[in-house]
């Protein structure tokens, strides 16, 4: 149905036990955030940003691929460029 199911450890929230309800198409997890793409090309984003790795409002965008390191994210857009 394309909502997130997470388990873990969810300290910084990365991790919501009740999942993440959306239409994604894709998830990525980093060190203590997580990424969700939406069918929309937008990217939602969970936990910890300390680094600005997972902005609270998530990144507009026509992504179609997304990444997530320890402490950096990475999304690429329809047209082959990468934003990070």
């Amino acid at each position: 149905d394309g909502s997130v199911a997470c388990w873990g450890n969810n300290e910084h929230g990365q991790a919501p036990p009740d999942g993440v309800e959306g239409d994604f198409v894709a998830i990525a997890a980093g060190g203590v955030h997580s990424l969700a793409l939406r069918r929309n090309g937008s990217v939602a984003c969970y936990g910890y940003n300390g680094s600005g790795q997972a902005p609270p409002d998530g990144v507009e965008g026509d992504f179609v691929a997304i990444a997530a390191g320890g402490n950096h994210s990475l999304a690429l857009r329809r047209n082959g460029n990468i934003a990070c």
